[in-house]
């Protein structure tokens, strides 16, 4: 029975794992942490460039109705007015379409995480 017990403390004893250097736990425990900090920061980002996004697109639909309405009052010629409103629209299209693309792989580069 004790000859069992000795070679299983001889198995035991040479199946510690070395490691490769002294603070090899503290380094990956370090990792792990800073990881999970930078996951928080992601989500309040993540908060902020929904509520940004919101916050620019109604500043974008109210410059674009300011823009078209002094355009109208203004006395220029008629395809003119037009073109600058289309121009305006087009450069609002433009942008929402851009930071929706941004949002969409945002909310999709989480999923993954």
């Amino acid at each position: 029975m004790e000859a069992k017990e000795e070679q299983i403390k001889e198995w035991m004893k040479s199946s510690t794992v070395k490691l490769p250097f002294q603070d090899f736990e503290d380094s990956v425990m370090n990792k792990i942490a800073e990881a999970e900090e930078q996951r928080a920061r992601m989500d309040s980002s993540r908060k902020y460039a929904l509520i940004f996004f919101a916050i620019g697109s109604l500043f974008g639909m109210a410059s674009n109705y300011l823009i078209a309405d002094f355009v109208e009052k203004s006395k220029l010629d008629v395809q003119l007015k037009s073109n600058i409103q289309l121009v305006s629209m087009l450069v609002y299209v433009v942008l929402i379409l851009l930071f929706s693309d941004k949002i969409w792989k945002l909310k999709q580069s989480l999923k993954r995480q």
